[in-house]
């Protein structure tokens, strides 16, 4: 091990390892006829930023113009460090006799001839004008390179694209080779080994890149980069030079200090040991690596003393993880801080980074939480992902400590993500940046077979089949994947079903209206109707139920046609099964329905069952059909904050909605009088409202006078203010939040439902009313309450 440790610091201190890797240059170049998007653009770049191509006198590289053999021994002598001999080898007198003494390019001819590197075409001549072929430009490279004895042409050709100087070329041995060509045969030859010598066998011995002939090389550890440490400047990268390697390989590494980043992006070389080439006395051009990574996919990842394990496996001894640096997510921390939070699916690099055996340097990317599917549209003033309706904290977009988000993936910024994405969400420790990767990928069809292994769920769409998460749409209250779901189907990154866009969770409410089961002679029978407004009958392996007709009930029916289970309606725990049998009052402008005392709201996505005694007819109905003042109810279906899932109406009629003026519940916190003269004013309110900023106007001579504050406000057709009501006091005051989701909010002063419209507003730090999210309302926060006529939070003011 000692022996082996000394080879490793020998090839640390002396020579550019083969595992080595050199990054791409990105400059841009002076020259008018070489575009950023050119594939040999980088190339000619880096030849540019090394000074080895100046380019022509007009202003141009010259990509399509043919190289000439006297300007391959310009750039051979160029790449080859020897610019300023070339220079002292014009006075001497010419190698050969079709080259005169002030020929432009008689130096490096000469000492072309001097190295080897030619030898002209024969009989003293050189042929300077003459053009150079494909074959005849690998073979000045080769020899640049210190290969020998190769056989022409086809031995040249095959050792060149042996070392990858033919890639991105498709050219014939003899075919005339253009400056644009041999950019790209340069730039690649630049990150090749010279042969130094060859062993007792003739196979050579390779020693320093080409490229530390004309670019200083200097040795460092890669610490920070401005993107995940705010401390470093930007323009800069923090490193430490080698101090020391002792006999053991063990590395000392020199103070922190920065150096220019250059064109280089050092972000991809964190943790690592680079040798860094630099244009003399500039800014670095590119980079190789020299230390060794762990690389791995985390599962399951796991911190125990001084030792990393991925999946049960010990993966590296470590230093104490509070002394290992980590890059997680983009930001700078060490192990300990983020040792729980190597997500399954992260990226993780380890970096031995000073060679003594313990690891101390780690990379993590991707470090996701579990995808989420997104069910609201990203609003530009969000601070929260929308997550099953609600604004989740957890998923912060903006706002304090968020300063940088990344989105990529199927979209490249915030307000392109729509309902129904999927978006796995990571963040740094301090949560200053977020990383969100979005993935739209669906599938549209019906399951047609559903099939559990004891650990996997796999549904059956179309002829393909895919893994589906435990619960659709990551709620554990909500329906697995049944037979004969039909819609859009949400896919996460790996193929797997994630959620379902539709009605998933209503769509298996029915009415139970007759019921037979199993007998000797037939199979049994149940008349349902259905949410889509069908009455059918369906075969069923139900034997017997505890629901009698008239009941609600939700169901499973298979791919057959049948009826596998008779369920209870109620598809959460905290749900209501009420059978009223009588008549109520109903609000057909707030859909309000009131049953002895207790307040029920009917929503859009309510499930309304009618039967339609005139007639003997069943059907379902649309809310805005709902025009009455009483309904006569049979039984309904609501959660535990009076939110109706299905109702079965016995109502002979049902006329369509009549539109009316809306009153919204609002925050106004500007009033601006205006004087329209004669006597006549008007008001401008600025309103905290329904999510969002508005400005309103009311009608001339408006009373009472508007003010400032929580207020209900009427509005025309024109949403026009016609009427004005001050809340001068909340309806609940300084109330302690326990939690909440996007139906109700539960605080110490009680249980409340909030309106689909609910306004959160806040204090800035000016001491100004500004739009808040739910995501706001942590549990402990204070909070003043106000309701709307109906009775449910239609404003909540964080205090």
């Amino acid at each position: 091990m000692k022996n082996l440790k000394k080879l490793i610091a020998v090839v640390l201190t002396f020579a550019l390892v083969f595992s080595a890797m050199a990054v791409g240059f990105a400059a841009t170049t002076p020259f008018t006829d070489v575009k950023d998007d050119a594939p040999y653009a980088s190339a000619v770049a880096r030849l540019y930023a090394l000074n080895i191509t100046n380019g022509n006198t007009d202003g141009t590289y010259g990509v399509d113009q043919p190289v000439t053999r006297a300007m391959m021994t310009v750039f051979v002598n160029r790449l080859s460090g020897y610019r300023n001999l070339a220079e002292m080898a014009k006075n001497d007198t010419p190698a050969f006799k079709d080259v005169s003494k002030n020929y432009w390019a008689v130096g490096d001819i000469n000492l072309a001839a001097k190295l080897g590197l030619t030898h002209g075409v024969g009989n003293g001549m050189f042929d300077p004008e003459g053009k150079v072929t494909y074959a005849q430009a690998l073979g000045f490279m080769l020899n640049a390179l210190g290969y020998k004895n190769l056989s022409w042409p086809y031995g040249v050709v095959a050792k060149a694209q042996d070392l990858g100087l033919t890639a991105g070329l498709n050219r014939a041995y003899n075919d005339v080779v253009t400056r644009g060509d041999l950019a790209l045969i340069m730039d690649k030859a630049l990150d090749q080994q010279i042969v130094t010598s060859y062993d007792t066998n003739g196979n050579p011995v390779l020693g320093n890149k080409l490229i530390s002939k004309v670019a200083d090389v200097t040795r460092y550890l890669v610490v920070a980069t401005p993107d995940v440490d705010s401390n470093v400047a930007q323009g800069k990268v923090l490193v430490q030079g080698i101090k020391d390697v002792n006999s053991d390989g063990v590395i000392t590494f020199k103070a922190a200090t920065t150096i220019n980043a250059g064109t280089v992006d050092f972000n991809k070389y964190l943790g690592k040991v680079v040798d860094v080439y630099s244009i003399k006395g500039g800014d670095p051009v590119s980079v190789d690596v020299v230390s060794t990574d762990k690389t791995f996919t985390a599962k399951s990842f796991n911190v125990v003393s001084n030792s990393v394990y991925n999946d049960g496996s010990k993966v590296v001894d470590i230093d104490t993880p509070a002394n290992v640096t980590v890059i997680y997510n983009g930001g700078k921390t060490t192990l300990d801080q983020v040792a729980t939070k190597v997500y399954d699916g992260a990226n993780v690099a380890l970096t031995d980074t000073n060679n003594d055996g313990k690891y101390d340097y780690a990379v993590i990317t991707g470090a996701y939480k579990a995808s989420v599917v997104v069910t609201a549209d990203v609003k530009s003033t969000d601070k929260f992902l929308n997550v099953n309706n609600v604004y989740n904290s957890s998923y912060r977009i903006a706002g304090d400590p968020v300063k940088t988000v990344v989105v990529t993936g199927s979209v490249t910024s915030l307000t392109d993500i729509k309902a129904g994405d999927v978006v796995y969400y990571a963040s740094t420790i301090d949560g200053s940046k977020v990383t969100l990767l979005v993935v739209r990928n669906k599938v549209e069809g019906k399951i047609t077979k559903v099939a559990y292994d004891g650990s996997t769920t796999t549904a059956t769409i179309g002829d393909k089949d895919y893994t589906v998460a435990q619960y659709i749409n990551g709620n554990a209250s909500g329906a697995k994947a049944t037979v004969g779901q039909e819609g859009t189907f949400v896919l996460d990154k790996d193929g797997n079903i994630i959620g379902f866009i539709g009605k998933q969770a209503t769509a298996n409410y029915a009415v139970l209206l007759a019921f037979n089961a199993n007998d000797v002679w037939n199979n049994g029978k149940v008349k349902l109707l259905t949410a889509d407004g069908k009455v059918n009958v369906y075969s069923t392996t139900v034997t017997s139920t505890t629901y009698g007709t008239n009941d609600i009930i939700t169901y499973s029916i298979d791919s057959n046609n049948v009826v596998t289970a008779i369920n209870s309606p109620k598809t959460a725990d905290t749900d209501n099964v009420v059978a009223i049998n009588a008549s109520a009052a109903y609000n057909k402008d707030t859909h309000v329905l009131t049953v002895s005392g207790t307040t029920y709201y009917m929503t859009n996505n309510t499930v309304i069952f009618n039967y339609n005694s005139t007639d003997d007819s069943y059907s379902t109905v649309k809310l805005s059909d709902i025009t009455k003042d009483t309904l006569n109810v049979k039984q309904l279906v609501a959660d535990q904050y009076g939110y109706v899932k299905a109702i079965y109406l016995n109502e002979s009629s049902l006329t369509a909605e009549q539109s009316v003026s809306s009153t919204v519940y609002g925050y106004v916190t500007g009033v601006t009088t205006i004087d329209l003269g004669s006597g006549n004013t008007q008001y401008k309110l600025n309103v905290l409202v329904n999510g969002s900023e508005q400005t309103y106007t009311t009608k001339v001579n408006l009373t009472p006078t508007p003010s400032t504050g929580a207020a209900a406000i009427g509005l025309d057709s024109n949403n026009v203010i016609v009427s004005f009501a001050s809340k001068a006091s909340a309806d609940v005051q300084d109330a302690k939040v326990n939690s909440y989701n996007v139906y109700g909010i539960t605080t110490d002063k009680g249980t409340f439902a909030l309106s689909p419209n609910v306004t959160v507003v806040t204090k800035d730090s000016s001491g100004n009313y500004v739009l808040a999210q739910l995501g706001d309302l942590a549990a402990g926060t204070t909070v003043d309450l106000y309701k709307d006529s109906t009775g449910r939070i239609a404003v909540i003011v964080i205090k």
